[in-house]
């Protein structure tokens, strides 16, 4: 391969990423093990439906499903080089209880399950309210790391252990303050 082809294939990598950032408003953000460790402890310790709006490059949603083989977990990603990054990935770590979809969350008509995990632009965390209050069940937790919904109202606020970040953690039924 010639240094003129690699610089080509670098330049569509990096314009794909800069579209669908400008797009989606949001760069895919890997999260370090630490990180996935302590999101995974907050998870029920009952069976469930797991969901990831923006799983990314797979990080949270392939560690979950490793973790916690009694979770189905589906991650949902709209941007095409992450989301391929990812579908690699769960194909090699061949985890029967992961699906990724390529999709954006806003247009997808289906409760996404027990819990729905994100790591999302705070300019996008409005949407992830108006569609998780169409969407979800009574009863149904929403962990978003760094970034609160608006207008919800949080049963904790928890300082992360492995950074500076903050778990908001919700619960369908009672997210609405008053």
């Amino acid at each position: 391969m010639s240094e003129l082809s690699i610089l080509v294939i670098l330049g569509v990598v990096t314009a794909l990423i800069v579209v669908y950032a400008i797009r989606l408003r949001a760069v895919p953000m890997p999260s370090g093990r630490k990180v996935r460790n302590e999101i995974i402890s907050y998870l029920p310790k009952e069976p469930c439906r797991v969901t990831d709006f923006g799983s990314g490059w797979g990080d949270l949603a392939i560690n979950i499903a490793r973790a916690r083989p009694d979770i189905t977990v589906t991650g949902i990603e709209l941007s095409p080089l992450p989301y391929a990054v990812s579908r690699i990935r769960a194909r090699l770590a061949q985890l029967e209880n992961l699906s990724l979809v390529r999709a954006d969350f806003r247009k997808r008509d289906q409760n996404p399950g027990d819990v729905v995990v994100c790591f999302l632009d705070p300019r996008v965390m409005a949407d992830v309210g108006d569609v998780l209050s169409q969407r979800m069940t009574p009863g149904g937790i929403v962990i978003s790391r760094a970034f609160a919904i608006p207008g919800w109202q949080a049963f904790g606020e928890v300082p992360m252990q492995s950074g500076s970040d903050m778990l908001y953690l919700y619960r369908m039924g009672s997210h609405l303050p008053g």
